[in-house]
């Protein structure tokens, strides 16, 4: 019912990725990223991770587009509340054009829960990434007054190596 982002192969028109992000209130099994080659006559669900996390975004290298990379997003919406964030919550990269795929973490990324993950790469040079990202603060077992106040770790990151390692700008 929802669609986070469509892609278009840059060679191949044929071939296009949508991100399926589902029905707003309430789990359903069609949420994913999909994949056509044929112009959309048919589709095939690549990357699944729940019937609560769709995925919200995705991009091509532009240096390779059999490079991709997809962001899910788990997130549970009533009448009176919105969950933004859970297990589901991830960044997947695929290198064989969605065959197989890597939760990417670590390398500077917030370790905590993650939200919703938007990803952009610089068309001029692809190992330039940026990703928004929402994320929990880590948890505090006790709370001390004296300290200060944890810093969210939600922001706007930044890779220069091509997602290996990321900084938060």
């Amino acid at each position: 019912q929802t669609i986070g982002r469509i892609v278009v192969h840059p060679t191949d028109p044929n071939t296009v990725y949508v991100a399926a992000l589902g029905a707003p209130w309430n789990a359903n099994p069609e949420r994913g990223l999909y994949k056509t080659t044929d112009g959309g006559a048919t589709w095939k669900l690549i990357k699944f991770v729940s019937d609560k996390a769709g995925v919200v975004d995705v991009a091509l290298d532009p240096s390779n587009p059999n490079t991709i990379w997809a962001a899910s997003y788990e997130r549970v919406r009533g009448p009176w509340f919105l969950n933004s964030g859970g297990p589901g919550s991830a960044l997947w990269k695929s290198t064989d054009a969605g065959n197989s795929w890597t939760e990417v973490k670590g390398g500077g990324l917030p370790e905590t829960t993650k939200g919703r993950i938007g990803i952009a790469i610089a068309q001029s040079n692809p190992r330039v990434m940026y990703l928004m990202v929402e994320a929990d603060t880590l948890p505090n077992a006790k709370v001390d007054k004296t300290k200060p106040k944890a810093k969210s770790p939600s922001g706007l990151y930044r890779s220069a190596d091509g997602g290996a390692t990321w900084e938060r700008t």
